[in-house]
């Protein structure tokens, strides 16, 4: 997700970009590693008001994480870029549903 959707901004008088609210799904598989898991509680406490729901699951030393998000698309935008960013991350992908 490197790009804004430009589906809702307006071309014919001011160029900015509408704030609209999407809803979106993540699921991350990350090793079950403490400091790995702090990285994304601190990712996760600067969107604490637009994560809606979290389940969390540890399979084989392994922690998956299931995460609606509900608000704009740049914020869903800067929270997907922030969780890719940790290396020991190998499985990440997401949703956005409207």
């Amino acid at each position: 997700m490197s790009t804004v959707d430009t589906y809702d901004v307006d071309t014919y008088g001011e160029f900015t970009s509408k704030s609209k609210t999407i809803i979106g799904n993540m699921i991350i598989v990350a090793p079950n590693d403490r400091n790995v898991l702090k990285k994304l509680n601190r990712i996760e406490n600067v969107y604490k008001d637009q994560i809606v729901s979290k389940n969390q699951n540890f399979i084989d030393h392994k922690t998956i994480i299931y995460m609606m998000f509900e608000g704009s698309i740049q914020d869903f935008q800067s929270i997907c870029v922030e969780i890719n960013s940790i290396e020991e991350i190998k499985n990440f992908r997401y949703l956005i549903i409207n």
